[in-house]
């Protein structure tokens, strides 16, 4: 009669285990600046995440494609960045560990 109870507890608990390997955060956030031609000076802000990507290829071929999008546009292509674990730090300033382009 335990063992009965066993095996739905043990199928219940493979599929949490299996729905939480599904549940990846994504690594990368696409800063775009649609209204400049380079990088602005300032500190990164949070209305400029225009998503986030698992890989640096994925933001930067979304970056790439907003670009091309404006490029009829008359103020130009845009300016963008990739930030790597962008969190806020302990004065809740918007930090990455690294930005590429």
């Amino acid at each position: 009669m335990k063992l009965s109870f066993a095996i739905p507890r043990l199928f219940f608990m493979l599929g949490l285990l299996f729905l939480s390997a599904c549940t990846k955060t994504p690594e990368w956030t696409l800063f775009y600046y649609p209204d400049v031609s380079a990088l602005p000076a300032v500190p990164l802000q949070a209305e400029d995440i225009h998503g986030y990507y698992d890989t640096l290829e994925q933001c930067q071929s979304k970056a790439l494609g907003m670009q091309r999008l404006r490029q009829g546009d008359y103020m130009g292509a845009g300016a963008y960045q990739c930030g790597h674990l962008c969190g806020l730090d302990d004065k809740s300033v918007l930090v990455c560990k690294r930005l590429s382009q």
